[in-house]
């Protein structure tokens, strides 16, 4: 399952940040401190030199360089990009279910995704009863 399927998900701020430094090194930001703020150091003191070290662990040092560069001495609010993060388990769930009915039953499937995943079976069929979530926009019909 690829991420850029369900960019368009993606707030803006994880749209910006993936295109300074990418997106594999975005997400690891956001599953680091996704739904946190972090003070971003413009590197030139010691308490700042100490949070570019946290950054760089978590992205690497280029990429920490790049964040330094375009947000130094700003507070960025890292989203938590849930629903992104939502349609893609949701996509996993149908994909592995759909591997796991050519060998076994759909209620059989259904009841280790629920485990798999930390899930009520309820939900995994709800899951399962939804379409992948497209990049098209969305039009509200009137009546």
């Amino acid at each position: 399952m690829n991420l850029d399927e369900v960019q368009h998900l993606l707030p803006e701020m994880a749209k910006l940040i993936a295109t300074l430094i990418g997106l594999p090194k975005a997400l690891k930001l956001i599953e680091a401190w996704g739904g946190t703020t972090f003070p971003v150091s413009k590197n030139k003191r010691r308490e700042g030199q100490i949070r570019f070290e946290a950054l760089a662990d978590v992205v690497g040092v280029e990429a920490a360089d790049i964040l330094t560069r375009h947000f130094g001495g700003e507070v960025l609010s890292i989203p938590r990009c849930a629903a992104a993060m939502r349609e893609v388990r949701d996509r996993m769930i149908r994909a592995e279910f759909d591997q796991e009915t050519r060998q076994h039953t759909a209620v059989y499937a259904v009841n280790q995704l629920a485990r798999r995943y930390h899930m009520t079976e309820r939900n995994v069929w709800m899951v399962l009863k939804k379409a992948d979530q497209g990049n098209e926009t969305r039009q509200a019909v009137l009546f």
